[in-house]
């Protein structure tokens, strides 16, 4: 079996031979002598020897008491790959973990980190390579100049107190800094973020979505009752688009009709009440393009890649490897209990299904 040379986390190198690691020990003139990697931690007396080009020539000792692993290998190889691909391809990381995991036996890939971790090591080596010394406390000297400005070349940082337990680091744009005084004096904003008891009532308008359908109008119609006048203007928006106008003895068609918006039964049923989880995923997709309009074969291609990766994750799957937990899955299981057990009172129901989506 031929060795296959690699490197450590600190960039030694790193000798496989036979599913062990070897670190080297000393050099002569005519050959390199390498140490197992264990030596230090298990007291392995096992060596091995090759000439200048790391051709294999002799080992000397056994490994007594640890055993080799023949996966060893391609996994070195593979975080290698990893590593070299991140630092010269720029491109976004799951299109490197993408390119990278292409020929990986599942073998190899049932003991790889999760897909999460291992664009974490890829900042990380970016980290390395590229960018200034990470500070690890507020008392960093100065902000590095290419943080000082956007993409656009227009200021950024805009304001450093200095060094210091209070340090404070202020970035906006003027643009930024236009559109949030604008929000500020005009609409509601301020009143939602500074009043508890308003912004409680605008959680009961939310809540009207997790009404029964043929109890939506009557809740509505009971918040135009117990609401004061400012919320006018907003109740206003909601008949016109939502609920539907008032004519006479009844209502226009609203823009968009209750059974649209509804949420009652998909709660009920556990189902998703958003598609953010699909956006999510086309967004991935999209990204791993890199362009507007591929072509056909390109297309494809990128699906096959992509495939790939989802292999990846059956293989974890398979292998015991749980999803992260959602963090909104109690909030889900007691919207589940209001919706599928409500209040009497359909003012009681909105204020407490209300007051659960503002959490």
């Amino acid at each position: 079996m031929s060795v296959i040379l690699s490197s450590t986390s600190k960039n030694a190198p790193l000798l496989i031979y036979n599913g062990l690691s070897y670190t080297v020990d000393r050099r002569s003139d005519k050959k390199i002598l390498w140490k197992c990697e264990h030596a230090r931690k298990f007291k392995c007396r096992a060596r091995l020897h090759t000439d200048l080009n790391n051709i294999f020539i002799q080992t000397v000792g056994d490994h007594e008491n640890h055993t080799g692993d023949p996966r060893s290998g391609p996994i070195r190889q593979y975080y290698d790959r990893l590593r070299r691909e991140s630092q010269q391809n720029q491109t976004i990381l799951h299109n490197i973990l993408t390119q990278t995991n292409i020929g990986v036996q599942d073998e190899v890939r049932v003991q790889l980190t999760s897909n999460h971790h291992l664009k974490r090591n890829i900042r990380r080596w970016r980290q390395e390579t590229n960018a200034a010394p990470t500070s690890f406390n507020i008392n960093f000297p100065v902000v590095p100049d290419n943080y000082h400005q956007t993409t656009r070349d227009t200021i950024f940082l805009r304001k450093d107190t200095g060094p210091a337990s209070d340090r404070i680091l202020i970035f906006f744009t003027d643009e930024q800094r236009n559109i949030m005084e604008n929000a500020t004096t005009h609409g509601f904003k301020q009143n939602y973020e500074t009043d508890i008891i308003f912004a409680d009532n605008i959680h009961k308008i939310l809540a009207l979505a997790f009404l029964e359908p043929n109890q939506v109008i009557s809740g509505f119609e009971s918040l135009c009752s117990n609401l004061g006048d400012e919320y006018q203007s907003i109740l206003d928006y909601m008949e016109d688009n939502y609920i539907g106008r008032l004519r006479g003895r009844s209502r226009r068609a609203a823009t968009f009709p209750i059974i649209f918006w509804n949420m009652a039964a998909r709660v009920k049923n556990n189902m998703h009440r958003t598609n953010n989880n699909i956006e999510a995923w086309h967004r991935k997709l999209n990204c791993a393009f890199q362009c507007t309009h591929p072509t056909l074969w390109t297309f494809i291609n990128k699906l096959i890649k992509e495939e790939n990766n989802i292999h990846s994750d059956v293989i974890n799957a398979m292998s015991g490897r749980l999803p992260p937990k959602q963090t909104n899955e109690s909030l889900n299981q007691r919207l589940h209990n209001l919706v599928q057990n409500p209040h009497t009172d359909v003012q009681d129901q909105l204020k407490y299904v209300g007051r659960l989506l503002s959490m």
